[in-house]
């Protein structure tokens, strides 16, 4: 999920429907939006470790949890585990390997760029103008702060991503990657 952008391809975006970009149809040739830039593997609900689970499940008990990928990022080892919650929208826990236990450290869902607060889309054009999501993910770091990653796709399948970070109603654009 975590890659530096170097640079940035504009986009038919249509704001008026709240979509956030490319059909089902192009990211199913491709791949999901944002999948070239990390280094996952598919891990199964069964297979996940069990305290790993149990952490998901007491973070978030009324989601019902269906997939998940382990991830080694600077050294450190991640699960993502996703499922959908009460209301049948998607949301994804980025549970981390803390010494002996895991801790949950993103909890995350794609939004549309409408409803991405105002100051977080004024700040990210200003940064990167004309630019038009393919897909939006908010990254609730359960402290307070909130990243907003903006991933982009050029016509030759190129991913790059953008982040904001919005923190106490201030939004900041973000010229390193954010840490989870």
């Amino acid at each position: 999920m975590k890659s530096s952008a170097l640079f940035f391809t504009a986009f038919i975006f249509s704001v008026s429907c709240g979509q956030t970009g490319n059909s089902s149809d192009n990211e199913s040739i491709q791949g999901e939006i944002g999948s070239s830039l990390t280094d996952k593997s598919e891990v199964t609900i069964d297979d996940l470790p069990s305290n790993v689970l149990a952490v998901a499940q007491a973070t978030r008990p009324n989601v019902t949890f269906t997939e998940a990928e382990k991830e080694i990022r600077n050294g450190k080892t991640y699960y993502d585990v996703g499922g959908v919650d009460e209301n049948n929208l998607e949301i994804e826990l980025d549970i981390m390997e803390d010494g002996a236990s895991w801790r949950v450290v993103e909890i995350q869902r794609d939004i549309s760029f409408v409803k991405t607060p105002e100051s977080v889309r004024t700040v990210l054009l200003e940064y990167a103008p004309g630019i038009s999501p393919d897909r939006i993910i908010e990254s609730d770091q359960t402290d307070g702060v909130i990243i907003y990653e903006f991933f982009t796709r050029s016509e030759t399948g190129e991913e790059t991503k953008h982040e904001v970070k919005l923190e106490n109603g201030l939004a900041e654009f973000l010229e390193q990657e954010w840490e989870h």
